[in-house]
């Protein structure tokens, strides 16, 4: 197998994989809000024009020469629709012009030019090779206009944060950062392409594309998982924190059997009063809580509230506030009230930071991982 075959390969297979994710979308929500709208557009023109580029490649077009030469510019389409996915996700539509005119109007206006110039020169009136031409300046137009966007988006995440503070308790976004990374690298490649058509005299399109065609099937299968996920997420998060923070569940304090503790002392009243500050606070449900928190809020030292955790939890500081996250996750899992919340959003709200985490931390209090957990009840 040729590196032609290879990219085609690669080509198709992440537009196929573009197009199950769409469809899977669609099936798996009963409503799709903007940001779900807006990323599986993102996914589809994506898919569409690697799977435009594979049909030509492979020779599959029509033999009509206006139709064999009509390309459809759906990358124009591909950075727009991740920046209002990106607005819309942030809930910042209201301060920040998700710029969907714009596209539109900047689409239309390059169908319509190809197709004017593909008529004159069917007319006689124009040379062929002025669509070549056409194509290395509608590249150059589009790329300075998803660069346009791109930039935009980096200033949203880094300079305007205290628009979107409320997203951020609820995700770091740093899954986005990362995606902003990686499409910074597809751009990169996008402008080298578009260096070499204008330029290079040996590199020329498709061969020009090929690095940019792999970066994009990349994308696919990266971008559209991941920020489905982290959209459910949010969602989840949202709605859970609702009814696990305003009353709809608390967690009782002094929950150790009184028959496991040594005779009360004044070392056990005090932990008591350590252990119903933090359940009936919640405030095991801060995934930054730490020790020396916990030691200022009560203004007890940070050794003596050690020891206090040791003798009378029988565990350490980190063990201690786990389990009682854990005992949180156990109410939610048994109740068929959450059974439509992901598992993830569950521990991330009891107050995990991660998903390995919280995993790890519900397999040693229970024996049982979530999932196995959640299908026994």
């Amino acid at each position: 197998m040729n590196i032609t075959a290879i990219f085609n390969f690669l080509l198709i297979a992440g537009a196929v994989q573009g197009f199950i994710f769409n469809i899977a979308t669609f099936l798996s929500r009963k409503k799709i809000e903007p940001p779900v709208l807006f990323l599986n557009l993102f996914v589809f023109f994506l898919s569409l024009n690697n799977l435009q580029s594979w049909l030509i490649d492979k020779d599959m077009v029509f033999s009509n020469f206006f139709l064999s030469h009509f390309l459809i510019p759906w990358y124009v389409l591909i950075v727009p629709m991740f920046y209002a996915f990106l607005v819309y996700y942030l809930g910042i539509e209201k301060r920040k012009w998700p710029f969907l005119q714009v596209t539109g109007i900047i689409f239309l206006m390059e169908v319509v030019t190809r197709s004017v110039l593909l008529l004159l020169v069917k007319g006689g009136t124009m040379k062929l090779e002025s669509i070549a031409f056409y194509n290395d300046i509608e590249d150059a137009v589009t790329l300075g206009y998803s660069l346009f966007l791109y930039v935009k988006a980096l200033r949203i995440l880094y300079k305007y944060k205290g628009l979107y503070g409320s997203v951020l308790e609820f995700d770091n976004l740093k899954w986005i950062h990362r995606f902003l990374n990686l499409g910074g690298g597809v751009i990169v490649l996008w402008l080298l392409a578009v260096l070499l058509n204008l330029f290079s005299e040996t590199i020329k399109p498709p061969y020009s594309y090929y690095p940019l065609r792999l970066g994009s099937s990349i994308l696919i299968y990266w971008v559209g998982y991941q920020a489905f996920f982290h959209y459910v997420i949010l969602k989840d998060r949202i709605g859970l924190r609702g009814k696990i923070r305003r009353g709809g569940i608390t967690h009782k304090s002094g929950n150790m059997p009184r028959e496991q503790l040594p005779k009360r002392n004044r070392e056990e009243a005090v932990f008591r009063d350590v252990d119903r500050f933090i359940c009936s606070n919640q405030r095991f449900l801060d995934p930054h809580l730490s020790m020396e928190k916990i030691a200022e809020e009560l203004s007890v030292g940070t050794s003596s509230l050690s020891r206090l955790v040791n003798q009378y939890a029988g565990k350490n500081f980190s063990d201690y506030i786990n389990s009682l996250r854990v005992t949180e996750a156990k109410k939610l899992l048994e109740q068929d009230e959450f059974s439509a919340y992901t598992i993830v959003s569950i521990g991330l709200e009891c107050g995990f930071n991660s998903k390995s985490t919280f995993y790890t931390a519900f397999k040693k209090f229970t024996g049982l991982t979530p999932t196995q957990y959640r299908s026994k009840k």
